[in-house]
């Protein structure tokens, strides 16, 4: 049995053992990541970027240097490419292939992440761990999309096993840490190094304590492990964009960037690593076992480490902070597995009112778009998306009623046992992201997906500007949607015959002659209106 020592019925040590936990995590790193094109945002911005890998610009992709996603490495898109090209001749759409490379990588942290907790929490505990990082809403909104710092987040939780397992293990600890530090540096660069830098210093000890008849051949490791990131930035720095890569790692000392950059970390880590902070934060005495207190100090260490990266290294955004999730998941496991056992049930019962509130928005919000109903969210969503049709209602609320059926009996039937808030955390955290997709994936997909305007657009982009349209620096949605979707060379600057325009207000709409195709999406606040113009030559930005 995985969670509860006792002796329990067969069908529970099936469910509730190692492989319904393997069952529930792969159920949720994959509910919502395959089957829709690439949306707006990070999730577009990111696997264009994968899909100039595959292009053949494996060692810098051209979206790390132009602003279309943040001055990262390439290890990500590396990964998200070679699984493009192993799956899509299964069948699976490339974005549907390379999107698989998100939930690898938290799958990588998760795990790493229980490695690191074993030897501090003991067993169950490392179960925990898992099944708290798995119900963090920063991990659970960034699994599902393309996010490059998902790659970083897997090193820094090689790297912190590592550093766990010094004393027990040191070769392998050792061999661990290395590896996590060197391919955190081909996952982010120079921003990284400051936070996998301190656990890989604390499997210094380890190297004492190796047998002298291993030493050699892990020193050689060593070398070849580091070496790696070397030869990469070698390679990076010889080639024609290396310098504009080299110059967007460097930090930024300024006191206003550093406190917009901090005031803004402050908003998002609220959402981003809840509930992991409330966790790591309760108020508790120190624990008296050493293990426990060098671990704590070491994740304390790594946070601070963390927030100062997300301080002076631009740009400043939510997912950011996906580096603190590791050691916040530590730090979080350590403090509920001390916490009093009404302490650990009042976080039972927080996590089934947190599911049934959201499930309750959930389905107000199904029902505004199927039948108007509040009034007030119906007008709003109309705002937004007025020409929305929602399809196959009926079949999608007999889903979720399916699901809301197991999330009861699974809460219901959950063991007692030490791990049972987390099992009710990890079992609400997954239902509730399972309503969203079923009942809200169209209200997604019509709003996020770019496809549809691109093909409206298509035939006026082939009839006037079949090779080239220039797109403003703050649209590298849009240009990633033309150059993927319709094929259209689509360039951040002013030297192609159609420029392609988005504005907010339609008093900004001065028609002129040069308007060859407009659209207009949302209504009253939410309207925008898309144009492609005649190129006159005007400055861009």
């Amino acid at each position: 049995m995985f969670f509860d020592p006792r002796p329990t019925p067969p069908w529970q040590q099936r469910v509730y053992g190692k492989w319904g936990l393997a069952g529930l995590l792969l159920a949720f790193l994959l509910v919502g990541t395959v089957g829709h094109d690439p949306w707006r945002g990070a999730d577009l911005r990111h696997f264009f970027a994968v899909w100039q890998v595959l292009q053949g610009e494996w060692l810098l992709p051209t979206a790390l240097v132009d602003g279309t996603v943040p001055a990262a490495a390439p290890l990500y898109y590396w990964v998200a490419a070679l699984l493009g090209m192993a799956l899509e001749p299964l069948g699976l759409a490339l974005h549907d292939a390379t999107r698989l490379a998100s939930p690898l990588f938290v799958l990588i942290s998760l795990g790493c992440v229980a490695m690191a907790a074993l030897p501090a929490c003991g067993k169950p505990w490392h179960a925990g761990a898992v099944l708290l990082g798995l119900g963090t809403l920063g991990w659970m909104l960034e699994a599902h999309q393309h996010q490059s710092l998902l790659a970083s987040t897997a090193t820094l939780g090689m790297t912190l096993a590592g550093a766990a397992w010094a004393l027990h293990h040191p070769a392998r600890a050792w061999l661990c840490a290395t590896a996590g530090f060197s391919l955190g540096f081909l996952a982010q660069g120079f921003a990284i190094l400051p936070v996998s830098l301190i656990p890989w210093l604390a499997t210094f000890p380890a190297w004492s304590i190796v047998p002298p008849a291993k030493r050699l051949p892990l020193a050689l490791v060593t070398v070849a492990l580091l070496a790696l990131p070397v030869a990469w930035l070698m390679a990076v720095l010889a080639s024609p964009n290396g310098s504009t890569w080299l110059a967007l790692q460097t930090p930024h000392i300024d006191p206003v960037f550093i406190r917009g950059n901090l005031l803004d970390a402050g908003n998002d880590a609220t959402w981003v690593t809840w509930p992991l902070w409330l966790l790591a934060l309760w108020p508790l005495r120190r624990a008296s076992d050493p293990r426990i207190s060098r671990l704590s100090a070491l994740n304390w260490a790594i946070l601070g480490a963390g927030l100062i990266v997300v301080a002076i290294w631009p740009p400043s955004n939510p997912s950011d902070l996906l580096i603190l999730l590791p050691s916040l998941t530590l730090l979080a496991t350590t403090r509920l597995k001390r916490m009093p056992r009404g302490a650990q049930a009042a976080f039972s019962w927080f996590s089934v009112a947190t599911a049934i509130t959201i499930v309750v928005l959930t389905g107000l919000a199904w029902s505004a778009l199927h039948s108007d109903w509040p009034p007030g969210l119906a007008r709003h969503v109309a705002r937004v998306a007025p020409e929305f049709e929602m399809s196959h209602s009926f079949e999608r609320l007999i889903l979720a009623g399916i699901l809301l059926f197991a999330w009861v009996v699974s809460s219901i039937s959950t063991p007692a046992s030490p791990l049972r808030p987390t099992i009710h955390w990890a079992l609400s955290v997954s239902f509730m992201w399972s309503m969203l997709v079923v009942l809200l994936a169209p209200w997604f997909e019509h709003t996020r997906n770019l496809r549809p305007i691109i093909e409206r657009m298509q035939p006026v982009l082939q009839a006037h500007a079949p090779h080239c349209v220039s797109v403003p620096r703050r649209e590298p949605d849009v240009r990633a949607a033309l150059i993927y979707f319709a094929g259209v060379p689509a360039h951040f600057d002013e030297r192609c015959p159609i420029r392609f325009e988005r504005i907010r207000s339609p008093q900004a709409l001065q028609p002129d002659g040069s308007i060859l195709w407009s659209m207009s999406r949302g209504q009253e606040k939410r309207q925008e209106i898309w144009l492609l113009r005649i190129n006159t030559g005007s400055a861009d930005e």
